[in-house]
This record gives C-alpha cells, sequence and structure tokens, in this order.
C-alpha cells in the first residue's frame, strides 16, 4: 500500500470582523476517521492545524513541509474547511482573470491587520511542488472559493467572506505573477469554466515527472457551499463534506472519484438543491476515472441514480433525454450500497422498473413487488444489458431530437470549415449544411494527406447556452472531447469557441478502406449536462477504464444539429500547391 501524507485545515472560529463557522471541525473529525479507516497506521501521515493555528504561513509552511515527505508513487490530500472569498488582482493576470479577482480560502489569520488570504494561484504552486516529484494529490475544498458567488441560500451557515478591498501585493505571491499569468495564458487549450487552481497546476505541468493532481469542489462557480445539520446528531457540517464521506461510508466499493461524485451530488440534491459539487483534474478526465486516494483506474460500471422525487412524487432517473433513455425502458434497481459485481447480476436487482415519461428526466414505474423504500436511492442499471446492443444505444444517441424546443434556429451559429488555412479550405453552416466532404489530398512537403476541419459554435441568443460537440465514427464510437471544456457554457455575444482551440483536426479513413462517414452532433442546452455521459468505445476496442458516470442536471430545454462527414482516400489526389485553387464541393 501506498503512503498517503494528509494535511486538513479547519477553521470554525475566525477573529472578528470575519463571521464564525459551526461545522468545519466536524468535517476534518469525518475525513480523518474515514482516512483512518482505510488506511494502515504505518502508511498514514496526518497532521491537522485548526483554529489559530491555521494562519496563512502555517498552511503554506505545513503543506511543504509535510506533503513535501511525499516521494513518487505516494499518495497526499489536502483538506480544507472554512470560509471562502475573492482578492482583487491589482492588476496582475489581466488576461486570464477578467473578473480582476483572485479565488481565496481565508485563513484564521487572513483578515486580521497585515493579514492576507491564501489566493488560488499560491495554492496552485504549492500543489505543483508537490506533485513534481511524481506524487498522486487530491485536495478537497468545502468553501466558496471560486466564481462570483452570490448566491443566497437559507440553509444553515454559507462559507462565503465577502471580497476584501485590497490586492495581493505582487512581492507575496509564492511564484512570479508575470510567469504564472504566462503560463496559464499559453495553456494549448484552457478550459473555459475551469477552477483557477486547476488551470495553474495545468500550466505547471512538468511532462512525464508530475503526478496527477484532482480537485474535489464543494460548489459551483456560480453557487455557495452551505453548512448543513446532520438530522441524527443535530450537529452542523459543510453539506459537501457530509454527503462526501457519507456516501465514502456506505459504499462496499472502492470509488473512482468520477462515481463518487456522480453519488454525492445525487445524495445531495434532495438537501442542497442549489449546490453542485465539482470534479477536476489538471491532467484530464481520464484521471478522474483513477480510484479515489488511490493508484488504479476504477472499474467499469455504468448506471443511473433512482430517487423518489418531492416536487412529482414519482420515481425519477437523473439522465433521460438527453441520453436518450427511452419509454418502455427496463431498470434493475439495486441497492446504493451494491458492490459493482452485482450490477452485472440481474438476479441480485432489489426490484425491477419501467421507464414511462421522459421530459424531461426519466419517470420509472417500479413494478408492484417489492415495494421501494420512498427515503432512499437505488442505482439503476439496464434490466437487460445484452438487449442494448451496442449499435442500437449508439444510434439513438445519434438520432437524440427535441421537437418541443422553444429555442430559435438563430441561437446558435455552428460553422464547419475543410482543409483551413489551405487553398482548399471552405466554409459550411449548419443549417442548411449537414454533410461535407473531406478527400484526401497530396500536400507538398508533407507526407500527412489527411484533409483538416475545424469548427466554431457562437452563441447569438439572448441567454447562456451549454453545448457539447460529440464525435459519432463509423465503428460505433462516440468521443466527447473535440471543444477544450466537453460540456462548454457560452454567454450571449462573448467569442465563439473553437474545435481544440482552433487548432485544424485531421479526419481520416480507417485501416484499408477507401471511404467512411463519421457525425457530429452539436447539442445545446439551457442547462448544464455531463457529456462525459455520452462516450462509447468503438467495437471491437477493449474496454477502457472509464465509467462515464456523472450528474446531469434535468434539461428545460434542448436541441441539437448533425453534419456527416464523409471521407474518401483515392490512389491519386491532386497536388496542393500555393496557387490559387478551386474549392472541394
Amino acid at each position: 500500500m501506498p503512503s498517503l501524507y494528509a494535511l486538513l485545515v479547519a477553521i470554525n472560529a475566525y477573529p472578528e470582523p470575519v463571521s464564525p463557522l459551526d461545522g468545519c471541525l466536524n468535517d476534518a473529525d469525518s475525513i480523518e476517521a474515514l482516512l483512518r479507516a482505510r488506511f494502515d497506521a504505518p502508511s498514514l501521515h496526518l497532521l491537522r492545524i485548526q483554529e489559530s493555528a491555521a494562519t496563512r504561513r502555517a498552511v503554506i509552511d505545513s503543506f511543504r513541509s509535510h506533503l513535501g515527505q511525499a516521494q513518487k508513487g505516494d499518495l497526499a490530500l489536502f483538506f480544507y474547511a472554512g470560509h471562502g472569498s475573492q482578492v482583487p488582482t491589482g492588476g496582475l493576470f489581466a488576461t486570464v482573470e477578467p473578473s480582476g479577482l483572485n479565488s481565496s480560502i481565508v485563513c484564521y489569520d487572513s483578515r486580521l491587520p497585515n493579514g492576507l488570504d491564501l489566493v488560488d494561484k499560491d495554492m496552485a504552486v504549492l500543489i505543483s511542488e508537490v506533485t513534481a516529484k511524481g506524487v498522486h494529490l487530491t485536495t478537497i475544498f468545502d468553501s466558496c472559493h471560486s466564481g462570483s458567488m452570490d448566491r443566497d441560500v437559507p440553509l444553515v451557515k454559507t462559507r462565503l467572506v465577502s471580497a476584501r478591498p485590497d490586492s495581493q501585493p505582487a512581492a507575496e505571491y509564492l511564484a512570479d505573477p508575470a510567469a504564472l499569468e504566462a503560463a496559464i495564458r499559453d495553456l494549448p487549450s484552457p478550459s473555459q469554466d475551469a477552477n483557477p487552481i486547476t488551470l495553474t497546476v495545468a500550466a505547471s505541468l512538468k511532462p512525464g515527472q508530475s503526478g496527477p493532481h484532482i480537485l474535489l469542489a464543494a460548489c459551483e462557480t456560480d453557487q455557495t457551499a452551505q453548512e448543513y445539520i446532520d438530522s441524527n446528531t443535530e450537529e452542523n457540517h459543510g453539506a459537501f463534506t457530509f454527503f462526501l464521506t457519507d456516501t465514502l461510508n456506505r459504499t462496499k466499493d472502492a470509488l473512482g472519484c468520477r462515481e463518487l461524485m456522480h453519488l454525492t451530488r445525487a445524495a445531495m440534491s434532495p438537501w442542497v438543491p442549489l449546490q453542485t459539487p465539482k470534479a477536476e483534474s489538471s491532467g484530464g478526465d481520464q484521471m478522474l476515472n483513477d480510484l479515489f486516494l488511490g493508484l488504479d483506474p476504477a472499474a467499469c460500471i455504468d448506471y443511473a441514480i433512482a430517487t423518489l422525487s418531492e416536487t412529482t412524487n414519482q420515481w425519477e432517473l437523473d439522465r433521460g433525454a438527453t441520453l436518450a433513455v427511452a419509454a418502455g425502458d427496463r431498470y434493475a434497481l439495486y441497492p446504493i450500497s451494491a458492490a459493482d459485481a452485482d450490477l452485472t447480476d440481474p438476479g441480485k436487482a432489489f426490484a425491477l422498473a419501467t421507464v414511462t415519461q421522459v421530459q424531461p428526466v426519466a419517470a420509472l414505474q417500479p413494478d408492484p413487488t417489492p415495494a421501494l423504500d420512498e427515503g432512499v436511492q437505488y442505482k439503476a442499471v439496464p434490466a437487460d444489458a445484452s438487449a442494448l446492443d451496442h449499435v442500437a444505444l449508439w444510434k439513438k444517441r445519434l438520432a437524440l431530437a427535441n421537437s418541443a424546443t422553444q429555442i430559435p434556429d438563430s441561437a446558435i451559429e455552428f460553422t464547419f470549415t475543410v482543409n483551413p488555412n489551405t487553398p482548399l479550405a471552405r466554409s459550411f453552416t449548419c443549417p442548411p449544411t449537414d454533410r461535407v466532404e473531406l478527400a484526401y489530398r497530396s500536400v507538398a512537403g508533407s507526407q500527412d494527406d489527411r484533409p483538416t476541419y475545424v469548427a466554431f459554435i457562437k452563441n447569438n441568443w439572448s441567454a447562456r447556452l451549454y453545448v457539447t460537440l460529440l464525435y459519432f465514427s463509423a465503428d460505433y464510437g462516440i468521443l466527447t472531447g473535440l471543444l477544450s471544456a466537453q460540456t462548454q457554457f457560452l454567454d450571449p455575444g462573448n467569442q465563439p469557441v473553437y474545435t481544440r482551440s482552433g487548432n485544424p483536426l485531421h479526419a481520416s479513413v480507417p485501416g484499408d478502406e477507401t471511404e467512411t462517414t463519421d457525425e457530429i452532433l452539436l447539442i445545446a442546452s439551457t442547462d448544464w449536462f455531463d457529456a462525459t455521459l455520452f462516450a462509447m468505445d468503438s467495437i471491437g476496442t477493449p474496454q477502457q477504464a472509464s465509467r462515464g458516470t456523472g450528474d446531469p442536471v434535468p434539461q428545460h430545454d434542448f436541441f441539437t444539429r448533425c453534419i456527416a462527414l464523409h471521407i474518401t482516400r483515392a490512389s491519386q489526389t491532386p497536388q496542393e500547391t500555393t496557387q490559387g485553387a478551386a474549392a472541394r464541393p
């Protein structure tokens, strides 16, 4: 078992004028108990600093001295429960922080005279120092620490302190601000809504040397982190930490980070509906498939969550129209604590249910017996997995459409360019174009004769839209990585978002074939959804360690557009030159 170096920071009693909190020490207790139950004493190296001991300097020094002991192949964990806030950049990071604010955590002495918050850029420097040695580091923040953070939710307490009026002096940053800004700006495809910590860590990665970093955050960028009262003990906790640790304690199998967040979000949603935890990785989404506080990939089991809705008083799945769940589909329901192996055995299901309606989530009608417990959730798996043929599922997802959408056709501008930056370049708009030709061509001075393309999406509507591009390959695979963020938000009138940040993508014909037809599906929604849920391996491709699980928010409205790519390869193709040439049809 690898060693785990854990640093837990928790603050309830802040000095005035910062308001006190009630659940942060309980959060640290829960995390500590979880770690001591999962790791034996020789492998667990735990340091906890809290209350008045958790000064900014103490957090920085402890991060370096304690987590810095971890070596290549070890695990490290940083946990923070306390207030979050924002700090003016003072003109620094102008190109990467258009709001003019750094996100921050509020240490015990941060708001005392001459005190400083611990800003996201400094936290990222500390993370990069640890991961540079090949350490697998997980950070958990149960605080408000990113985005606008202006939502007022009447639960118990909000872990948010007003932004401080003064900026952090450039000399107080742990690394040169100009160098950090340049590194973030030069990322090949930065995610539009990524946490600033994730972006800065990604900018500091040392290829072939840095270990992975996974960030688990209590809320989305425009939400606040709430405290929550445990009805059994009447004790306060951070809502995120409470449901996270409860999920880990209730499940039998080790969980991948993606699945852990799926279950945590589902458990939180009935009680804290306006707070949605998120997970990010500075090294790509594939890392989220690794076990939580582990080094190995998680198993490949995909399931939905079935819950009795307090609004409609009917059982519902946490997926529906956007994943092409259809009326009549049958699901086997298992206890939320069921082991992965049980989910492949219909005989171990607790009950069966039928999808009766999909508008916009999937409504379920459980079989009469046995009766479901209305106060719990269930894992829901297609009742006959072999009947849900891979090709049929691929076709169902490709055919996704919403005939009742109220979003106008003009809301989205979807433009596709063939062979960009060449004399053969030609652009198409979808609609009306629903099929383009991509022919191999000879390129002077190059051995790569594959055609290239680039696409962009622009929001011309009056409200924010969430979009993704799904690539449906002819061998029945679905790829979700065409955009820098697999689910990307677009605000009205902003700059368009390009595939792979505008870098041309290659289209190719597999094997010795001479032609193939792939499809690209655009989904635009008024609400956030998890695009990774659509991913499918190609037929004949070994299964990768990817659960493909997530927690899509019910879609109030969405629409789709599809364009086919007919890719051809001939034995003789015309030579591409720098002279003017007619664009291909």
